[in-house]
C-alpha cells in the first residue's frame, strides 16, 4: 500500500480520438464504451471531438485494489473506480441503497487509507436510473443510502463535491473518483436550488452534490462543474423541446463559471477545456452538438448516449476548465 503522497504533481487532462492508443507514461485513461473495463465510462459514444480522455500526473503512480475500488495513485492525486452489478430488481429497490452504502463506505476507507482528505469529484452511471414508482424509484434509492452513508462518516466529505449521475449501458452501478489532499471549495448556481437543498417532492434524501467545485488536482487548480440539465429553481425546464433545454442547460454552466469568477466576457463558454454532453435520444445528437458548438466554439466535445435522472430531461452537460 503506498504511503501517503508527499509531494504534489502538475495534473491535466487531454482529449482524444480514434483509434489510436493512450499508453503514455503517467497518464489514467477513460474510453467512452459500454465495455467491461471498469476506468472506462459505461456509455456509447454519439459523435463529437473525442471518444477517449486522460488525466495525465507527472509523478510516478502505482495501482491498486481494495473491497472493489480498483485505483491509480501519485503526486496527491488518485483516480479511484469501481462497477457492481446490483441486480436493477426494481422489486427490491434497497438494493441499490445498500450498493450506494456500501460504496461510499468503501470510498472513505479508501480515501483514509491513502492519505487523501477530500473526494473532489465523483461520475456515477446508473442503470435503469428511473426504474420504479415513487420514492422506490431506483435513483431515489440510491439517494437514499448516499446519504446514510454520509451520515455515517461525515468526515468522509467535510465539503460535498461537484458530481454526474446518468444512466449507463452496462447493468450495475459504476463509479469514478477524483481523490486528493487538498479541499474542495464548492460552487453553486443562484439560477437554482442547491441540490442538496431539494424539497421532499424529490425523494426522502436529496441528491448530495456541489454544482461545481475549484479544486487542486495535484498542484494544478481547476474549475469542474456538475452534469448540469434545464433545471431552474428546482423544476425542470421546456420539456419535450431539446434546443431549449440545452440553451438553458448552457445558461446554467455559465451562471456556475460566473459564480466561481471564473466568466470572461470576451470568451465566454469557450474558456472551457471541454464539454461533455449526455443526451437521453440519440436522433437528438445533431441538434445538442450544434449549439453546443455555437456557443462554445472550438471547445472539445464529447456526444453520450445517457438517459437521465428525470424522465423529462434529454440533455445534460458537464465541463471543466484549468484555472492557470
Amino acid at each position: 500500500m503506498p504511503d501517503a503522497p508527499t509531494q504534489a504533481a502538475t495534473v491535466s487532462w487531454r482529449a482524444h480520438s480514434g483509434p489510436e492508443a493512450c499508453d503514455e507514461t503517467g497518464s489514467i485513461h477513460v474510453r467512452h464504451a459500454a465495455d467491461a473495463d471498469v476506468f472506462n465510462c459505461p456509455l456509447i459514444s454519439l459523435g463529437g471531438d473525442f471518444d477517449q480522455e486522460s488525466w495525465q500526473i507527472t509523478a510516478p503512480l502505482e495501482r491498486g485494489q481494495t473491497e472493489g475500488w480498483e485505483y491509480v495513485v501519485g503526486g496527491g492525486f488518485a483516480f479511484a473506480a469501481l462497477h457492481i452489478d446490483d441486480g436493477e430488481n426494481i422489486e427490491s429497490p434497497q438494493q441499490i441503497q445498500q450498493a450506494a452504502i456500501d460504496t461510499y463506505g468503501a470510498l472513505f476507507r479508501l480515501q483514509r487509507r491513502l492519505g487523501l482528505g477530500q473526494v473532489q469529484r465523483i461520475w456515477h452511471w446508473l442503470s435503469n436510473v428511473t426504474a420504479g414508482t415513487g420514492d422506490d424509484e431506483r435513483y431515489r434509492r440510491f439517494c437514499l443510502g448516499r446519504g446514510q452513508a454520509l451520515d455515517a462518516a461525515p468526515h468522509g466529505m467535510p465539503v460535498l463535491p461537484p458530481a454526474t449521475l446518468v444512466s449507463s449501458h452496462r447493468r450495475g452501478l459504476r463509479m469514478h473518483a477524483l481523490l486528493g489532499d487538498t479541499p474542495v471549495h464548492a460552487i453553486e448556481n443562484p439560477r437554482q436550488v442547491s441540490a442538496y437543498a431539494y424539497p421532499r417532492d424529490y425523494g426522502r434524501r436529496a441528491p448530495a452534490f456541489a454544482r461545481g467545485g475549484r479544486v487542486q488536482l495535484g498542484d494544478t487548480p481547476y474549475l469542474l462543474i456538475s452534469g448540469t440539465a434545464s433545471i431552474v429553481g428546482h423544476e425542470s425546464r421546456h420539456v419535450g423541446d431539446v434546443a431549449a433545454q440545452a440553451n438553458e442547460a448552457l445558461d446554467n454552466v455559465s451562471a456556475v463559471m460566473q459564480s466561481a469568477a471564473c466568466w470572461q466576457d470576451d470568451r465566454g463558454l469557450s474558456a472551457l477545456q471541454c464539454l461533455k454532453a449526455y443526451i437521453r435520444d440519440p436522433e437528438n445528437a445533431a441538434i445538442v452538438a450544434e449549439i453546443a458548438r455555437t456557443r462554445a466554439p472550438e471547445v472539445p466535445l464529447a456526444l453520450l448516449h445517457a438517459p437521465l435522472c428525470r424522465p423529462e430531461l434529454l440533455v445534460e452537460f458537464e465541463a471543466q476548465m484549468p484555472l492557470a
